[in-house]
């Protein structure tokens, strides 16, 4: 017999899938409408990394996918494992992708965090390997 928790959480992996089903169609209008208006997206600040910094709201999120889309190309991006716990999804994965402005790559395992409020994105944390990253910006 399913739970109120159980199908909760079965809910807010729903919605992270969707988001990551919309990020790899394009389609980040659909991630952006998925968020809270006061959302926080970030992962570990790191100034060799244009989008490696924290972002504020639906316009905040709309500038980091900008930041990506005119930085990297992916050549992979495969999340693996979904877990929730009470408002929390993490997702283990893997990313790779070439940096346009040097022409090098990064790719390594990743788990992002995101919190959810009233069925909506609150916030995302991504903890990537951000020196691997800023390796493959530096020229």
């Amino acid at each position: 017999m399913e739970t109120l928790a159980t199908v909760k959480k079965d809910q807010h992996i729903s919605v992270v899938q969707t988001a990551f089903k919309d990020f790899l169609n394009g389609n980040i209008p659909g991630i952006i409408e998925a968020c809270t208006d006061d959302i926080v997206w970030a992962s570990y600040a790191n100034p060799g990394i244009p989008f490696g910094t924290s972002f504020r709201g639906k316009k905040g999120v709309e500038e980091f996918f900008n930041t990506l889309a005119g930085s990297v190309d992916y050549k992979e991006f495969q999340p693996k494992e979904y877990f929730a716990d009470k408002d929390h999804v993490f997702v283990k994965g893997y990313h790779e992708a070439t940096v346009r402005s040097t022409g090098k790559t990064f790719g390594h395992d990743f788990l992002m965090e995101f919190s959810l409020q009233d069925g909506k994105i609150a916030s995302f944390f991504a903890f990537v390997d951000t020196r691997d990253q800023a390796q493959a910006f530096s020229s």
